[in-house]
C-alpha cells in the first residue's frame, strides 16, 4: 500500500488576487481528480531560519508519490502550469513531495 505524500510549494506570486482567480480557484477539482487535497495556503508564510524567496506557500496531500506526479504531468494541469510559469509568478518554484515522517523516539 502506498503512503501519502505532502507537496509543499513556496512561490513568488506577482498579484495575489489575479493568481487566486486564474489559478487558485480552478485547481481544486483537478487536484481532487488525482486524490489530492489542499491542506493550507497562505501569503503569510514566515521563514524561521535562513532565507527563502516567495510570498505564497501551499501545502497539499496526495495518496501517493505516483498520484502527485500524475497530477503535475497531467494534460488537465498543463495549461495552469504554463499560466503560472509564464504570467502569474516570478522566479522559481520550490516544490517538495515528501512521505509521512516516521515516528521518532
Amino acid at each position: 500500500m502506498s503512503k501519502p505524500v505532502y507537496s509543499f510549494a513556496y512561490i513568488q506570486v506577482k498579484d495575489h488576487a489575479d493568481y487566486l482567480e486564474r489559478y487558485g480557484k480552478p485547481l481544486p477539482p483537478i487536484i481532487e481528480k488525482f486524490g489530492g487535497e489542499f491542506l493550507a495556503a497562505t501569503q503569510i508564510a514566515g521563514v524561521v531560519e535562513g532565507e527563502a524567496e516567495g510570498n505564497w506557500a501551499v501545502l497539499a496531500k496526495f495518496p501517493s508519490q505516483e498520484q502527485a506526479q500524475a497530477f503535475y504531468t497531467s494534460p488537465e494541469y498543463a495549461p495552469y502550469l504554463k499560466l503560472r510559469r509564464e504570467e502569474l509568478t516570478d522566479g522559481s518554484l520550490m516544490v517538495s513531495f515528501a512521505a509521512e515522517v516516521p515516528k521518532l523516539g
